[in-house]
């Protein structure tokens, strides 16, 4: 027996697919990506400013 997803879970299947396609589509064109490369360290650090700025 299958389970279906939830909505959730199809957003987020959705999203990884849009991504994949979004960068094959560049590489077939030629350009080339680069992910940011922050530490999580870096990345809580600047949740913690974003949040204090926005009152979150």
């Amino acid at each position: 027996m299958t389970s279906k997803l939830t909505d959730k879970q199809k957003a987020t299947l959705w999203q990884q697919r849009r991504a994949a396609s979004y960068q094959a589509s560049c590489r077939l064109a030629g350009y080339m990506l680069s992910e940011p490369a922050i530490t999580p360290e870096q990345a809580d650090e600047r949740l913690t400013s974003l949040r204090r700025q926005y009152g979150g």
